[in-house]
This record gives C-alpha cells, structure tokens and sequence, in this order.
C-alpha cells in the first residue's frame, strides 16, 4: 500500500495543535518546507496556528531527537520516525532527559528516507516508544542483512581504505553534529588542554577524529545513516560504524535504542561476557 504522506502531515498538525492547545507541551519539534531552500527543514512550533506548517515526508532526513537535549525543564512535543524514537530510547537509558517533559508524536510503518542507504538495513518500522501514534503499525517483519564492508578485507586493506575515505575529509564536523550520539558539552576535538586533534586539516588528524568519535559510539549507534546524509565529501562512515553496530549484535547480543529502562552496552558489564572486542 502506497504511504499517504498528506494524511501523515494532517494527523501531524492536528495533534500537534491539540496539543499546545491544551498547554500539554511548550512547544512542538517537527519539519516544515524552507520557504528559500524548498528543502525539508527542523521547525519549532510554539503556536497552535503555526501547527499547520508541519509536514512529514521522505525528505524528511534529520534526526530531531538531538534538539531534546536543549529544553529540560519544560515540555516538549516531537514528531519522530522510528530511528528518532530509538534514539530518544538511548537519552534515556543515559538519563539525559526525562520521560515526562517530551510527548512523541510516533510515525508508523516507516518507509525510510531518499538516499539513506542506512534504511535497507532497519528492522525497526515502528516507534520504540510513542504518545501518540499516526498510521498503522506495520505487523510483518522487516528482512533485513546489515552491509559489512570490511568483512573481506586485511588489515592492510582497510588501512588503505579507510586513508582514502578520511583524506577527503574537511573537518566540518556535519556528521558529528548530525549525530544524536555526538550530545558532549564539550568535544575532544574542540579541547586545547590537553589538545587531541589538531586545527589544521590532515590525514593523521582525520583519522583521530573518527576513530575516537567512532568508539564513542560504540554500543550506542543505531546505524541511522544521519552522518552520512550530512557528509558534504560523501564518505563511506557507517564502513567503520556500522560495522561496530553489528558486532555489538552478533558478538554481544545487543542492540541499542530498543528499550529505555536498558543500559547502553558500555554502561554494563557480565562475568559471562565474550572477550572479543569491536576492532578483533
């Protein structure tokens, strides 16, 4: 069945309307169309007028789950795919929101994203965790079979690789600003005592920044693709993330984002827990 984007947008904006309107949230975090770009872009909405901008879409890329983290204390609603749901899940396993200042507005029997390869590779079509919920739940299993790019490769191999990946690197940090993991106050990359990466662009320093950014990551990934959407020179970044995601899963029977009340990977330990670690 062909997924009615209209009537996902119309549900959007009546709930989303009932909501401010009944004082239940300060505010709404949803997409609208940029009225320069044309492009799909995050909006605020604190007016039950404005709910009518709302819209939802293919297009609709970013992960919003990240502008949580600047509205504690108040109430905030949010219009989330499955992978923003996920990632809502893992800020509050970490405890850095509180269930009860954020209403999600869920999207169900998700259809994935343009040019988000990352897509194919979901099992999740239904949001982990919702308020309110638009659309039917998709009941089939998703078949799905995580991409290993470094599988085949030595170590050689993906030494070399990953140098032609990373030399095209211009340190804009758009993935890591996509990124709903990437939430430190401060990053390694930005600290001058003691300094981790330098200023300068360079293939030493390029590889710091994303080896360290992707051990941050590790057991907390969801593998929603963000950082490669918002990557300006295309680089492949899931060969590397991704790849830490599906041994969290094979070797270590985890998946993040799946459950709130469950420690990320890192935040728990078991004496019967396999010594294999995420670079073997």
């Amino acid at each position: 069945m062909e997924t009615n984007y209209s009537e996902i947008s119309k549900k959007i904006q009546e709930i989303s309307r009932k909501l401010l309107e009944e004082g239940r949230v300060d505010r709404v975090i949803g997409f609208e169309r940029g009225e320069f770009t044309g492009e799909m872009t995050p909006v605020l909405v604190t007016d039950p007028e404005e709910a009518e901008n709302l819209l939802f879409n293919p297009e609709c890329e970013m992960m919003l789950a990240k502008y949580l983290l600047d509205y504690g204390g108040s109430t905030t609603g949010i219009v989330a795919k499955p992978c923003d749901t996920r990632a809502i899940t893992v800020y509050l396993a970490e405890e850095l929101i509180k269930r009860d200042e954020i209403v999600i507005i869920g999207i169900n029997d998700c259809q994935g994203l343009e040019e988000n390869e990352a897509c194919d590779e979901c099992g999740v079509r239904n949001p982990v965790v919702a308020d309110e919920e638009i659309g039917q739940p998709r009941q089939e299993p998703v078949e799905t079979d995580i991409k290993d790019d470094l599988k085949d490769m030595s170590l050689g191999e993906r030494f070399a690789y990953f140098q032609e990946e990373f030399s095209r690197c211009i340190r804009c940090y758009a993935c890591r600003e996509a990124c709903f993991v990437c939430s430190c106050e401060e990053c390694f990359v930005d600290s001058n005592q003691p300094q981790w990466v330098g200023f300068s662009v360079g293939l030493r320093d390029n590889f710091t920044f994303h080896l360290m950014r992707a051990m941050h990551m590790a057991g907390r990934c969801i593998n929603c693709g963000a950082c490669e959407l918002a990557c300006p020179e295309a680089i492949n970044m899931r060969a590397l993330t991704r790849n830490l995601y599906r041994v969290a899963q094979e070797v270590y029977e985890f998946e993040p984002g799946l459950d709130p009340e469950e420690k990320t990977l890192f935040a728990t330990y078991r004496l019967n827990d396999s010594e294999q670690g995420f670079l073997d």
